[in-house]
């Protein structure tokens, strides 16, 4: 007998098989079967459909099981939602500020309909910003002058040539900087095009980044520059912060940007530096209109010198801008909870979906408690907490009221059975339990906001005091509602945490980037992917199918629909500096139905996914990218 699916246990399919095997026993023709006694059709119906019914409870069981597996095997990475990301610009009021990662910003989106309330989607740094009170003015290059406004670059002037030829071309960045700044020490910059394709963008970026091909200046004295964005990050226990599962996600999140930001490095202050301030730059000579009209401030020049090998539309649309940094969206959920001896068990409360723990602390300790990656609450050491979602750990579906109420009709059914045993301390201990349990029923039915709900997370801290008060922050996301915010859109500043003064909070809050990669708690399917690249990968892609169950899991959630992955070896061109054809794995994507991401929008995902696939890849071969509509 060949195996059956699920197809198979249809309501039609289950008839038509009962109808052939009843013809076979009974010695009739398929159609004379029902002929043969109307009652014989009735029970074939009722039973076909009951055995579809089971059939689909053994699927749904199936599933359930899987999610269980997957829950449990990987309880803090796969039952979590992932935050939209992209690159804020902001503006201080002060000379200098290091931005925190508890800075809130906020997105009101309006309801769809007209009774549908306005939700607040919160962003927050991914890590510690430095930003100062200075922006680019202008921006001159041999291609010409640009003014930069807001988000918007507008040209000024063309082909403006330099009084002496260099065997290299110069972008001088005009800084607009407080009388207060006085060092441009650790400041990132991030650098864009907006007019140019990915495969292009990508190659720009390598140049820009090599220090022996790309080199800044101040005031012809060379600065010491760093790839990428460079955090403060704590180096008090690296190994703690690799095993912590919110430090892998922001650096994840980091990870996708840190090719289009370049960090200055120690650079000395005003008083052993020359930060003198002009008009313009010596190399270049404008005429009267053009001073008056442009040059009537003192700014401070910036000099980036790169060779004569990169494009010229390339220096043409180049933007180069200050005080830009990747934000998350994430909301900080503060909590403030009585201590008692023993182990306490909380509910994290919240309106979006539950992220992570930033920390927990008491009112007198000044260290916060450590987290325990121990998943019995009874081995916690002294002012140690452990969390986990609900039902994590074990397969039982049952929430605490549920096994209250279990418990409670198991021991009314043994009480009567030790009765009959008259056995008087038995009956005792019986009877003692089974009122504690009413009495706690009955709390939690007076009191059902306080009890435990199925949805919310759960922390379980064991102090080393008590009777003090224990404060208790969390991040929450909305997922993939945060999606889709378009570059431009300007965001209001929050003020639960702690006020930063900006300069301009209507002109200086705004997205440079649309908003992307966020998406909800997985579903079962979902999860059984996640399983099997982690059981598979190990978070390292060695092997072609690494690869392709990589990409698998990679696309679905930013696409909207599964996809067909091959990957093959091959050459291409500009993948390496230098290097001109190389050896490469070319990865071919194509969507099985039909995807939410506009087309327009798919190089931008398959760059993404390039860099992705390199940031986990153990092999030396470069990817390449490629998402077809069809194959």
């Amino acid at each position: 007998m060949t195996d059956l699916t699920a197809l198979d246990f249809t309501r039609e399919e289950v008839r038509k098989r009962m109808k052939e095997h009843a013809a076979a026993i009974w010695q009739l023709r398929v159609r004379d079967v029902e002929a043969a006694d109307p009652l014989v059709g009735l029970l074939m119906d009722a039973c076909a459909f009951e055995f579809e019914n089971t059939a689909r409870a053994i699927e749904a069981t199936r599933t359930r099981i899987l999610d269980r597996l997957a829950s449990t095997l990987c309880p803090d990475v796969i039952d979590l939602p992932r935050p939209a990301h992209a690159i804020f610009h902001a503006r201080p009021d002060d000379a200098l500020l290091d931005l925190p990662q508890t800075a809130q910003f906020f997105y009101r989106q309006l309801g769809r309909a007209g009774d549908e309330r306005s939700t607040d989607l919160f962003f927050s740094p991914v890590v510690q910003a430095r930003l100062v009170n200075a922006d680019v003015r202008y921006m001159i290059s041999e291609q010409g002058l640009f003014a930069m406004r807001g988000r918007d670059r507008v040209r000024l002037e063309h082909g403006i040539q330099p009084l002496y030829p260099t065997d290299y071309q110069s972008i001088w960045l005009g800084i607009e900087a407080n009388a207060g700044l006085k060092s441009l020490a650790y400041l990132p910059l991030y650098i864009n095009w907006d007019n140019e394709s990915e495969q292009s963008k990508s190659g720009y970026y390598r140049k820009i980044q090599d220090t022996t091909r790309a080199r800044w200046f101040l005031n012809n004295k060379e600065l010491p520059v760093h790839a990428g964005f460079r955090a403060a990050w704590p180096t008090d226990d690296p190994l703690a912060r690799e095993l912590d599962g919110l430090h892998q996600l922001e650096q994840s999140i980091l990870n996708e940007y840190v090719h289009c930001f370049i960090t200055l490095g120690s650079i000395p202050d005003r008083d052993s530096w020359d930060y003198d301030l002009r008009p313009y730059p010596d190399t270049y000579a404008f005429s009267e209109p053009q001073r008056q009209r442009y040059f009537t401030d003192d700014l401070l020049w910036l000099e980036l010198r790169l060779g004569r090998e990169l494009p010229t539309s390339a220096i043409e649309n180049m933007e180069i801008r200050l005080n830009c940094f990747p934000v998350m969206n994430r909301h900080l959920n503060e909590m403030v909870q009585r201590l008692q001896q023993n182990l306490n068990v909380y509910a994290l409360r919240s309106i979006e979906e539950f992220l992570f723990i930033r920390q927990v602390y008491d009112a007198e300790g000044n260290t916060p408690y450590k987290q325990s990656p121990l998943r019995n609450p009874d081995e916690l050491a002294d002012n140690s907490f452990m969390w986990r979602p609900h039902g994590v750990g074990r397969f039982d579906r049952r929430n605490a009221r549920e096994i209250i109420h279990y418990v409670q009709q198991m021991l009314r059914d043994e009480s009567k059975a030790f009765s009959a045993l008259g056995s008087g301390v038995f009956s005792q201990i019986i009877d003692s339990l089974d009122k504690n349990v009413e009495e706690l029923s009955q709390r939690m039915a007076d009191n059902p906001d306080d009890g435990f709900k199925v949805g919310f997370p759960y922390i379980f801290i064991k102090p080393r005091r008590k009777d003090i008060n224990l404060f208790i922050e969390f991040w929450s996301t909305n997922g993939r509602m945060a999606n889709g915010i378009p570059a431009g859109t300007r965001l209001g500043q929050y003020e639960g945490r702690g006020r930063y003064f900006m300069r301009d909070e209507k002109e200086d809050l705004y997205l440079l980037t649309t908003t992307v990669g966020g998406s909800d708690k997985p579903t079962a399917p979902e999860k059984e992917r996640q399983l099997r690249r982690d059981l598979l990968t190990r978070s390292r892609l060695v092997t072609t199918e690494d690869i392709k169950v990589e990409c698998r899991e990679y696309f679905p959630s930013r696409l909207g629909c599964e996809v067909d992955v091959e990957v093959k070896k091959g050459f291409a061109e500009g993948l390496i500096e230098g290097a001109g054809y190389v050896r490469c794995l070319n990865v071919t994507v194509w969507p099985l139905g039909r995807p939410t991401l506009e087309t327009t929008e798919w190089e931008a995902e398959s760059e993404r996914c390039n860099r992705h696939l390199a940031s986990k890849s153990a092999m030396n071969l470069p990817y390449r990218v490629r998402l077809l509509a069809k194959r």
